[in-house]
């Protein structure tokens, strides 16, 4: 993270967002092992290229190695003691939400939480992640952003974000699936966590919206 704060190439071109930058900047809730860069616009990659091979020597990267799909290209570094950091530069066509607070760390650009809310909220009515149930569950429950203020704001600004609907249905499904997350898959919690909880939490919302479908 040092390192791509002071090339100004990328501060210029990307933006944290996700895992990393909600549990590096707002809760230090989990620990994040990837790094995820995105851009609203498109991007060459050789200058992606010659940056992480630049800076190999003095971080110790014994091997790069990149996979590719769509507009994401992952980079895997291998260091000398074996351990693995991924970083991922995704081209993202989406506008950020609530850009003014989000917040900046030396030069580079971090989204603000109502993004990454609505970003997570969008990811889980995609697919099933551990992990994005955790960040999503934190932020309803240790910020501003309670679902009985501003889950239906949410459900209108991913619509207009992704332009793709989120209808009552899909959402509470969504919030079901918490029952299919594996103990497995948990990340190494930096606080006190309780995946009862957590999936109490999200059956109620489920519960919630099931009485407003069918009243």
């Amino acid at each position: 993270m040092e390192l791509v704060s002071k090339e100004e190439d990328l501060t210029k071109r990307f933006y944290l967002t996700d895992g990393t930058a909600l549990s590096e900047f707002y809760f230090q809730h989990r620990l994040s092992e990837d790094i995820d860069l995105f851009s609203e616009n498109e991007f060459d990659v050789s200058s992606i290229e010659s940056f992480l091979k630049g800076h190999a020597p003095k971080i110790g990267t014994k091997s790069i190695s990149r996979e590719q799909f769509l507009g994401l290209k992952s980079y895997k570094l291998k260091f000398e003691d074996e351990s693995i950091l991924k970083i991922d530069f995704n081209y993202y066509p989406f506008p950020r939400i609530e850009t003014e607070k989000g917040k900046i760390w030396k030069g580079l650009s971090i989204s603000s939480l109502y993004d990454i809310a609505v970003n997570k909220l969008h990811t889980i009515s995609m697919r099933s992640r551990t992990r994005d149930y955790i960040d999503l569950y934190f932020i309803f429950t240790h910020s501003e952003y309670k679902p009985e203020e501003f889950l239906s704001r949410m459900r209108i600004d991913s619509q207009a974000k992704f332009d793709w609907p989120l209808e009552s249905v899909q959402l509470m499904n969504s919030f079901t699936r918490v029952l299919d997350i594996k103990k497995s898959d948990l990340p190494k919690m930096l606080v006190p966590f309780n995946p009862k909880k957590m999936e109490d939490y999200f059956l109620n919302l489920a519960k919630k919206l099931k009485s407003e479908i069918f009243r």
